[in-house]
């Protein structure tokens, strides 16, 4: 059994990609992706802060509206190429 971590581009880069959706059975709706502009060294890092960003997006939006639309957030760290 080895280990591959050698073997991984230390290199690659990530570019966080938050959706705020209402997760009504059956209806889930989702708003336009926001991409947000600071480019993350690893994947932990993007994952991280997407869950930070998804509290400040929820906070923003509200209690009620929130909770009113069965709303809340999926993300995705999207590679980014390095030059």
């Amino acid at each position: 059994m080895g280990y591959y971590i050698q073997n991984i581009d230390l290199s690659m880069k990530f570019i966080l990609i938050v959706w705020v959706c209402s997760f009504f059975p059956g209806a889930t709706n989702c708003w336009p992706p926001m991409e947000f502009p600071r480019v993350y060294d690893s994947w932990y890092e993007c994952s991280r802060d997407a869950h930070t960003q998804s509290i400040r997006i929820l906070s923003t939006i509200g209690f009620k509206r929130v909770n009113d639309m069965q709303m809340g957030t999926k993300y995705n760290c999207r590679e980014s190429p390095t030059y």
